[in-house]
């Protein structure tokens, strides 16, 4: 279980302006579209963004504003991941 307790830790809580939900929902589903190299995550596969973005997104001005949204989380989150790897 938890460490030293029968209850969960206490996590932050977080808020999403309803105008990103749509593109928040969109990077779940990529979740699993991570590639990988010998050093970790490198990036999203790109051609499944795009692939999923069409399904859910009827117009194409909003895909590709939603691709780009997609983006700077994507950078946002292998910037993070390198920081919290250790040095070598």
């Amino acid at each position: 279980m938890w460490e030293g307790s029968d209850e969960p830790p206490e996590l932050p809580t977080y808020w999403l302006w309803p105008c990103n939900a749509p593109v928040w929902r969109i990077w779940g589903l990529l979740q699993t579209q991570w590639r990988a190299g010998m050093a970790g995550a490198t990036g999203l596969d790109h051609t499944a963004v795009w692939a999923t973005l069409r399904e859910m997104v009827q117009s194409r001005k909003q895909r590709h504003e939603a691709f780009e949204d997609i983006c700077a989380m994507e950078r946002a989150t292998l910037e993070e991941w390198q920081a919290r790897r250790p040095a070598s």
